[in-house]
């Protein structure tokens, strides 16, 4: 991997990770939860809570500090597993994500930080798509307020937006092909265009609401 490619990679890495210390999980159990806002703790949920199965492919543009960066990723969620895989832009994996109910485990290429903490991907992909319903459970016990609507999804903090992620379509029971997530906090923004490869029939999954406060 050339010097460049590398330091995108890291770049890219180091936003998922935003504004987040101390050491990444390596086969190590992870408290599972993580703060999505200064003094906001976010429980991350596990995958039966999103309710039905699913395998997608993502490409994902990440906006931070005035840069943009294009990486690819692979997402498989079922009842038992969540895994999330990030590949560097030479097509090699940069990190492996699995959570289950035992908790979180990563691997991680040498090149990805030291302090970045698979707890803030599982939560940004949770607050994207996971139902309402799992989101404000994953915020219970903070004074956090969540807004959900067909085209956008909020949250609040302090009297304050500290989250906003915008759909390009209702996601209700649906894996959205297209998402944008800005976390206005840490100041990074996530363009996310799914590929769904395998999914339940829509009759097998469970409803979910659309409205939480």
């Amino acid at each position: 991997m050339t010097e460049d490619l590398s330091l995108s990679c890291l770049m890219f890495l180091a936003v998922l990770a935003t504004c987040c210390f101390g050491c990444a999980s390596r086969y190590q159990e992870s408290p599972g939860s993580t703060a999505i806002a200064p003094g906001l703790e976010f429980a991350i949920p596990p995958g039966h809570q999103l309710g039905y199965s699913v395998d997608a492919s993502q490409l994902i543009v990440a906006h931070f500090r005035n840069k943009v960066e294009v990486f690819q990723a692979y997402l498989s969620i079922s009842p038992k597993k969540v895994i999330f895989v990030a590949f560097d832009p030479s097509g090699g994996r940069a990190m492996t994500i699995t959570a289950t109910n035992d908790g979180i485990h990563s691997e991680a290429a040498a090149i990805v930080p030291a302090i970045l903490h698979p707890e803030n991907i599982l939560a940004d992909i949770a607050i994207v798509y996971w139902p309402t319903t799992a989101v404000k459970r994953a915020l219970a016990g903070s004074d956090a307020s969540l807004y959900d609507d067909n085209r956008q999804r909020t949250i609040e903090f302090g009297g304050r937006r500290v989250v906003q992620v915008d759909y390009d379509g209702p996601h209700d029971n649906v894996w959205p092909k297209v998402a944008h997530l800005h976390n206005i906090e840490y100041g990074y923004q996530l363009d996310l265009q799914s590929t769904v490869t395998a999914d339940e029939a829509p009759s097998q999954r469970s409803g979910h609401s659309q409205s939480a406060r």
